[in-house]
């Protein structure tokens, strides 16, 4: 999850527990080296059960296609900036409303995805940013316990393309240089996350960039989002051209979870930091569950090197429906 703003002396994936590294040191950022560090990897096996979890609902997702978005290359990735209609009214206490999209992609070379899922990397995420609506503005919230939450979601190469991805894809040739901007029309934002929102991991955890701030309410689907093998190339190659720092493989590797507390309501475990909700809230946790999601979305993971051939002008793909 990318803050405007903050610099950083470093363009490649890095190491947890080391930022920012380079000659930069913790006093800089001193959530950095905090116990509720985001990304982490989730150990579907380890994750518990929560009563507590309600299915996630958006508001104002779909967009007509005379509300422009801006779409911009920050020289760390592409973020396509929301308005605040856009909103989660269910699935948490309070109202948050979005602020931003973007994308942590991967290259050629490996997966770039943030969270990993019992050690394996996806091919992308996606990560929808929204603030808690008692602050004025993301900049005030960003510092408060609850002042983030961030809706994110694994993307991988499956056998067709997907319509709304091709919203995003399609203009990425506008913005190669760092700093260019292009206007977006407008569609349903929601198409990009999974259709059933009711099955997630959910942690408390940080920023993944400098500051760092540990204010971020995380839901992770465990729904993949498809793309075809033509897509996920071009989100390689298109964006692998932009300078100084290529977003493709930007990523922070996942930290250690770290259990400060048990106070979960199942009898026989510790809640340490990762919840789940699963189908039947009455049914409690059922580790094969998760496993079973794990094996099914993440079969492609141990192809860490993604074959890519020339591709031709992204005029001439054409979604499909």
């Amino acid at each position: 999850m990318l803050i405007p703003g903050v610099r950083w002396p470093f363009q490649q994936p890095y190491q947890p527990l080391s930022w920012p590294f380079g000659h930069r040191a913790h006093e800089d950022y001193l959530d950095c080296g905090g116990t509720k560090q985001s990304p982490v990897n989730v150990d579907a096996a380890q994750a518990i059960f929560s009563p507590d979890l309600r299915p996630i609902q958006l508001s104002g997702y779909s967009l007509p296609a005379n509300k422009l978005l801006k779409l911009k290359n920050n020289g760390h990735t592409v973020v396509l900036e929301l308005p605040e209609s856009l909103a989660l009214t269910g699935g948490y206490a309070q109202q948050y409303r979005a602020v931003q999209l973007h994308l942590h992609w991967g290259s050629p070379s490996g997966p770039g995805s943030e969270h990993t899922v019992n050690g394996r990397r996806f091919a992308a995420e996606i990560h929808v940013v929204h603030y808690n609506t008692k602050y004025d503005s993301f900049t005030e919230a960003m510092v408060h316990p609850d002042g983030l939450a961030v809706l994110g979601a694994f993307l991988e190469v499956g056998h067709g393309e997907n319509q709304y991805y091709h919203e995003i894809i399609k203009h990425l040739p506008e913005i190669q240089e760092v700093g260019q901007e292009t206007l977006v029309p407008g569609f349903n934002i929601a198409g990009l996350l999974p259709a059933n929102l009711k099955f997630y991991f959910h942690y408390n955890g940080s920023l993944t960039t400098p500051p760092c701030y540990q204010t971020v309410k995380w839901t992770i689907f465990n729904q993949t989002m498809l793309l075809s093998h033509r897509q996920v190339c071009q989100g390689n190659e298109l964006l692998a051209g932009s300078l100084p720092a290529s977003p493709c493989n930007w990523y922070r590797c996942p930290v250690p979870v770290i259990c400060s507390s048990c106070g979960s309501q199942r009898r026989d475990g510790c809640h340490c930091i990762l919840t789940v909700l699963l189908p039947d809230v009455n049914a409690g946790f059922k580790p094969e569950d998760t496993q079973a999601w794990s094996q099914a979305s993440g079969q492609c993971l141990n192809n860490h090197t993604l074959r890519c051939k020339a591709l031709p002008s992204p005029s001439r793909l054409q979604p499909t429906g």
